[in-house]
């Protein structure tokens, strides 16, 4: 009888072992079937997000626009001023801001300017093999798949899916400024659908540098308005 139970045990440790993905494609399609992306996103030609921010330096209301395959359009305001905006037009990507005595940069362009622009693309996993990107899937931590991207410029970050739920719960990132290294990390929480979408997108996202924690919000979403070229001009 006890032989008869442990071969049970063993035959169910056995099998849930063996249900762990062991590529970052596994991973990756898995997400893009409980997100509903794989089903829903070709419908989508362009997409407007709505969040609220709040961080050390106070609250804020943050619009991003996409028009697909990839034109990007993200402005964060406070007391009904644009405080800082990053534009794709498809071919050049430029960043302006409002704090200190930051001087306009000149737009990024090329290979580096698409890869920036497609890692703030909410469908980013959906086409991402011919944006350029590789992914790798590292060893397991915990209850998580961990994911290695990396761009074209060689630039990587990781991103954490719940082998639970197949949502991607973490994302974190490494970067190099004149200053010095930095590690971002960023939860995201509570993934739901919104109206004019059956697609669930995540609602919170809580960053946190060095700089402090900046907490993101989705209040809405607006699908197909008809976005047109002059949304995502470079001025």
């Amino acid at each position: 009888m006890k032989a008869i139970v442990f071969a049970i045990l063993s035959f169910c440790f056995i099998s849930a072992h063996a249900q762990d993905f062991t590529s970052a494609d596994q991973v990756i399609d898995k997400y893009l079937e409980v997100t509903k992306i794989k089903a829903n996103a070709s419908s989508i030609t362009d997409l407007v997000m709505n969040y609220t921010s709040e961080s050390p330096r106070g609250v804020a209301e943050t619009e991003i626009k996409y028009q697909f395959p990839l034109k990007y359009n993200m402005s964060i305001f406070s007391n009904g001023m644009e405080l800082m905006s990053t534009v794709y037009d498809g071919e050049k990507l430029a960043r302006k801001s409002s704090f200190g005595n930051n001087a306009p940069q000149e737009p990024k362009t090329g290979n580096a300017a698409k890869a920036e622009a497609q890692k703030s693309n909410p469908f980013f996993e959906l086409d991402y093999k011919n944006q350029g990107f590789s992914a790798n899937l590292l060893p397991k931590e915990g209850d998580f798949y961990v994911v290695e991207f990396k761009d074209s410029e060689g630039k990587t970050w990781k991103d954490y899916y719940n082998s639970k739920t197949g949502f991607k719960d973490k994302s974190w990132v490494k970067m190099e400024s004149p200053r010095g290294s930095f590690e971002t990390t960023v939860l995201i929480e509570n993934y739901k659908a919104f109206k004019g979408s059956d697609i669930l997108f995540p609602v919170v996202k809580k960053q946190t540098t060095q700089m402090g924690e900046i907490s993101n919000e989705l209040q809405s979403i607006k699908v197909n308005k008809g976005l047109k070229a002059k949304d995502f001009e470079i001025k």
